[in-house]
């Protein structure tokens, strides 16, 4: 009888960890478009806070960053020649020389090409 209890409970056990465990590894994924922005930016002032080193308290946060589109790709705007913003639907239309509010996911800073990558973005109006 003492067999059978201590094996439930090690089954009981094993279920319900095992419950927790995939809870935890398989969280739902941020939606960025829905969540209120931390940061307020200007692009230029954004990238000159990577190249001084003080970049790093921003990766993974919620930025809204403001300019004037000087490149527009597939699903993608540079702002001021310092921010690339990939945008979530390809369906943007935003044209060159426009100013622009952009809200997005700071993902890092591009050293070679120095240019700081946001993703998720969506624009602002």
């Amino acid at each position: 009888m003492k067999k059978k209890r201590i094996f439930l409970l090690l089954i009981l056990f094993l279920v319900l960890g095992g419950f927790v465990t995939y809870n935890y590894v398989y969280q739902d994924h941020r939606d960025i478009k829905s969540e209120t922005s931390q940061i307020e930016i200007t692009a230029p002032y954004l990238l000159e806070q990577f190249k001084t080193n003080n970049g790093d308290a921003l990766l993974n946060k919620t930025l809204t960053v403001t300019g004037v589109i000087t490149d527009v790709e597939d699903g993608a705007v540079t702002i001021d020649e310092s921010v690339h913003a990939s945008f979530v639907e390809n369906s943007t239309r935003l044209n060159k020389n426009e100013k622009v509010k952009i809200k997005g996911r700071c993902i890092g800073y591009d050293e070679l090409f120095e240019i700081v990558k946001l993703d998720q973005c969506s624009p602002i109006k």
